[in-house]
């Protein structure tokens, strides 16, 4: 008899963000496959009596390649036993869950899948600015910054009037940024590099385009990075001045 595969986002990696759903997933499995960037206050979670098995995969040290991770969860769940992927951040953002859905379904191993906060929005908090502006940034484009094809869609995301976010980005800012002036943002456009988001050790650094494209702004850490630029993440917005002024009005 099969088992049963959850697939599940620890969020960013600290226990802050990791939803009630998934802490209870993770005290009830009985094999833990987990991914790179999860804080000890999560792993200190796990069942002493679980599996569990380390299959993160950093830049150029791939622990565990994918093919090898969807066997070992499929060899688990043939067994009977109750299988947690678990992704750091979403499972449905940049993390090979189409592949690992297939994989399940072509096995008939029943499965589902539990979300986790992004990356993006750790970083939008951990900026204390919103990633959507009612009147002026009303959509979001998120994109992976080291994409082979990225300067395609360049003439698009320079036009475009909501926020940009581009996810592992931490060492392409400048060239980024630089892509996005050339086809026409303007240099001043706020923009932000996060590192580490939703952690103890995040840092951010916030200025404009023209900041990041000249390099006076650049990663300070080798952990994960999130870029984003957009009039969303300007510090002090008219549309923010307005909230401010109507919350402070005397009530007639």
């Amino acid at each position: 008899m099969n088992g049963f595969v959850t697939i599940a986002g620890a969020g960013p990696g600290d226990i802050d963000h990791l939803t009630v759903g998934v802490l209870r997933e993770i005290q009830s499995a009985q094999v833990i496959l987990y991914d790179a960037l999860l804080s000890q206050s999560i792993i200190a979670e796990f069942p002493h009596d679980a599996t569990t098995i380390y299959v993160g995969k950093r830049c150029g040290n791939h622990t565990y390649t994918q093919t090898m991770i969807i066997a070992a969860m499929i060899e688990h769940a043939m067994a009977g036993r109750r299988v947690l992927r678990l992704k750091g951040g979403d499972p449905s953002v940049f993390a090979h869950l189409a592949s690992e859905i297939a994989a399940l379904e072509a096995l008939d191993i029943s499965y589902r899948i539990l979300p986790g906060v992004s990356a993006m929005h750790a970083a939008a908090a951990e900026l204390k600015r919103p990633l959507t502006l009612r009147q002026d940034s009303r959509h979001i484009w998120a994109t992976d910054g080291h994409a082979a094809d990225l300067e395609r869609h360049m003439p698009a995301m320079a036009a475009f009037t909501g926020t940009l976010i581009f996810y592992m980005a931490a060492g392409r800012t400048a060239q980024i940024a630089e892509l996005l002036i050339a086809h026409g943002m303007q240099a001043d456009t706020p923009a932000a590099l996060v590192e580490n988001a939703g952690t103890a050790t995040a840092v951010n650094h916030s200025g404009n385009l023209a900041d990041f494209a000249t390099g006076r702004l650049c990663r300070s850490t080798s952990g994960a990075g999130i870029f984003l630029t957009g009039v969303a993440l300007a510090t002090r917005t008219e549309e923010d001045t307005q909230s401010v002024n109507h919350a402070s009005a005397p009530q007639l």
